[in-house]
């Protein structure tokens, strides 16, 4: 028989055809099946495209050169997904799979032996599987670092006489915008920075209504005052000559008008600290703020400024008990140290001990630190955070030591009394505040105008981390963070008195992040005093991510952007236990990463 012509053509079949399987032909061919070798029947492959081998079939009577055909099926939908002939090699054939087969699938496959259009029997029909598909790439991976923005975003150069710092979104844009409360020799406006949408800002203070001209400010805080879904403006007023605080009512993207109450016009006290917080969880946000920053040395007549929200802008003032009376100074964070679901208030004191001001539904009593296991005291700043995603709120004190220096004193609660776990020396700023830097599930450390951070190991205790650059920054006050451009991680802002203001980016990248807008029941947008938990999606008896109290400042004088960030490491999916401070629980279930989600 001759073969010379088959022995020059190598048919090589690599046409995907979308038929069902032929019945087989008769045998017409005097030879016997191939032997299947390999891969393995039933094995699982690790690449989709295997390359099929057998040992060749016999001829019967003559010793000749055969061709081989090969079949391959998807075995669910018995489809022929690729046929071809091959010339047989010595003693084995081989055959490459080159169709477009999919991931985690079963396939059937078949060989046999033919010669000048007779056809040989079918060998034994073996399966393989597919391997399942790869894992989505990782998101693109950079360290923890900082860059400087302050001059590139257009916050800087400015005036003389930063202090606070507060983040929100006023406009319902989804970017947060930047307020500086301002005061130095001479009464100015504070500085708003309007978010353009890319981390850069245009100062709109004056255009947006709230440049507040008067003898300068410490303290203030975004807040829903009127549940209708827009961050308003309480502000402080401070300065020799007093000057009572404001009101500015956002009347809808970020534009505002002043709404100052009676009986907030009649009072002029030197303000710093102020904070919005349901004392009463009647559903909506009073207002408290510290008189004069010195504490037990104040003057004997000040008082601490307390009012009552009663709706529509109308404010009564509370001129009597502790937290009218409480001889506070400097900065002040509303927080439930205790667990008792009442917004507390711890107020610092430069030259007495630190003001605890335990709430039950809005009547307050001044307890003693000492009692609570707290020997350190507060000048200036006092941060609260869950730094070992325990449940409860812990404590960062800012001091100043015998030789006037700033010092970091860090206290674990443990379940309403607390016990000093770290001391912070040679710091800066007159407070630290807590975010998860890295996005690797735990709270991490930044001091105002401090040119290191400090790392989370995730039981709370920390160790320091990347430079910041802070060459130039002069007498830094406040620190307080937002995601400002949008990509998932927390960057921050300072307040310098005695330098430009002070912008940083953060540019790590690579782990996945959430972030969670609350509206209480009552409508009240930040939903300030509520809880956020948040755990691994669908994982019974998992341990807690993250935890959050949404809450008006920080330290001193000092805001978070509202809109609560969790970094999740590789998580990918998560449920979200919202517990709002009226008692009402929402859990949200099966909510994925990297996105801005709102829970109402």
């Amino acid at each position: 028989m001759p073969h010379t012509l088959l022995q020059r053509r190598l048919l090589l079949g690599a046409t995907c055809l979308a038929l069902l399987p032929l019945p087989a032909a008769g045998q017409t061919l005097k030879a016997g099946a191939p032997i299947l070798t390999s891969p393995a029947n039933g094995g699982t492959l690790t690449d989709r495209n295997p390359t099929l081998s057998l040992q060749n079939a016999q001829g019967t009577y003559v010793d000749a050169v055969l061709i081989h055909r090969f079949e391959v099926y998807d075995a669910a939908r018995q489809t022929l997904m690729q046929a071809g002939t091959v010339i047989q090699g010595d003693g084995q054939t081989q055959f490459m799979v080159t169709a477009s087969l999919d991931f985690a699938t079963t396939y059937w496959w078949r060989a046999r032996a033919e010669l000048e259009g007779e056809a040989g029997p079918w060998s034994a029909t073996f399966s393989f599987v597919t391997p399942d598909a790869p894992a989505p790439p990782a998101p693109p991976s950079a360290p923890l670092s900082f860059t400087d923005v302050s001059t590139s975003s257009g916050i800087a150069p400015s005036v003389l006489g930063g202090h606070g710092v507060m983040f929100a979104d006023t406009a319902g844009n989804g970017s947060p915008d930047l307020y500086i409360t301002m005061n130095f020799d001479v009464p100015q406006p504070e500085l708003f920075f309007v978010n353009n949408g890319t981390g850069t800002f245009t100062e709109m203070a004056a255009a947006r209504g709230v440049d507040d001209f008067d003898v300068g400010s410490h303290g203030a805080a975004f807040a829903d005052l009127d549940n209708d879904g827009d961050y308003d403006l309480p502000n402080g007023a401070t300065g020799e000559f007093g000057a009572p605080n404001n009101i500015f009512r956002n009347n809808g993207q970020g534009f505002f008008s002043d709404a100052t109450p009676a009986s907030m016009a009649a009072r002029a006290e030197g303000t710093r600290g102020l904070v919005t917080f349901d004392m009463d969880r009647d559903g909506d946000l009073d207002i408290f703020s510290v008189s004069g920053f010195l504490g037990d040395d104040d003057p004997g007549g000040e008082r601490n400024e307390l009012y009552r929200n009663d709706g529509n802008f109308q404010f009564t003032a509370i001129t009597s008990g502790a937290a009218h009376d409480a001889r506070a100074g400097q900065g002040v964070t509303d927080t439930d140290y205790d667990g008792d679901g009442d917004i507390d208030l711890i107020a610092g004191n430069g030259t007495g001990r630190l003001v605890v001001l335990r709430n039950d539904i809005g009547t307050f009593t001044q307890v003693t630190a000492a009692g609570l296991g707290i020997d350190r005291d507060a000048a200036s700043g006092i941060t609260m955070a869950d730094i070992d995603t325990d449940g409860d709120q812990d404590m960062l004190l800012v001091n100043e030591d015998a030789g006037g220096e700033q010092i970091g004193h860090l206290f674990r609660n443990n379940g309403g009394t607390f016990t000093r776990i770290q001391d912070f020396t040679g710091i800066a700023g007159f407070m630290g505040g807590f975010a998860d830097l890295d996005n690797d599930q735990d709270l991490d450390l930044v001091f105002a105008g401090d040119n290191v951070c400090y790392l989370n190991d995730g039981a709370g205790n920390f160790s320091q981390g990347p430079a910041i650059p802070t060459a130039g920054i002069d007498d830094p006050r406040a620190v307080a963070f937002a995601d400002i451009d949008g990509d998932g991680d927390l960057d921050f802002a300072i307040g310098a008195k005695r330098s430009s203001n002070w912008l940083v980016r953060n540019n790590v990248s690579g782990s996945n992040w959430l972030k969670v807008i609350l509206v209480s029941p009552q409508g009240q947008l930040g939903a300030f005093g509520a809880k956020v938990a948040i755990y691994p999606d669908g994982m019974v008896g998992a341990s807690m991510i993250g935890m959050r109290e949404a809450r008006s400042n920080n330290g001193y004088i000092a805001q978070d952007d509202p809109t609560l960030h969790f970094g999740l490491g590789s998580i990918t999916a998560v449920t979200i236990i919202v517990t709002f401070l009226d008692g009402s629980v929402r859990t949200v279930t099966g909510v994925t990463a990297n996105q801005t989600v709102t829970v109402q």
